[in-house]
């Protein structure tokens, strides 16, 4: 726990989770977690502008770079004996790229099913019918139809 005195007054956590529309719990949880020191007056925790932009800062990278807590701790702690954040970012931008390349790959499939002129592709189209077969017969989903519409809809 934290003894420093805020260079400014400083803000209660009801304050400071009002501010960010977060729980008081999340606050204590960020701190159990290492994330957040903030000064104790009287026993009660009261946050400078220091914690105040380091909470701004969690949030922002929860929410842009969809980090979880382990992953914004490790940048937060930067370089150290035990851990690297660039370890920690490179394995969030892989996750973003896998998840990149699903998401692109079922647009891909969702535009494909749009596109086709059938009244009920899901028993008339001859793609769908193929990839139905081969997955049946791989056990694997098959690559997904070319977004561009390279692959000839039914």
């Amino acid at each position: 726990m934290s003894t420093r005195t805020p260079a400014s007054p400083g803000r209660s956590i009801g304050e400071v989770a009002g501010r960010f529309d977060v729980a008081v719990s999340t606050l204590r949880w960020w701190e159990r977690c290492g994330l957040l020191t903030p000064a104790r007056i009287s026993g009660r925790r009261v946050y400078d502008d220091a914690d105040i932009r380091r909470i701004a800062l969690i949030q922002l990278l929860q929410k842009t770079a969809m980090m979880n807590l382990p992953e914004i701790s490790a940048l937060l702690d930067g370089t150290g004996k035990d851990q690297d954040w660039r370890t920690a970012v490179g394995a969030r931008v892989a996750e973003c790229e896998a998840q990149l390349a699903r998401l692109t790959a079922a647009h891909a499939y969702l535009t494909h099913l749009l596109s086709c002129p059938n009244d009920h592709p899901t028993d008339q189209c001859p793609h769908l019918a193929e990839e139905i077969g081969t997955y049946l017969a791989t056990g694997r989903v098959p690559a997904p139809p070319d977004s561009a519409g390279d692959t000839p809809v039914a």
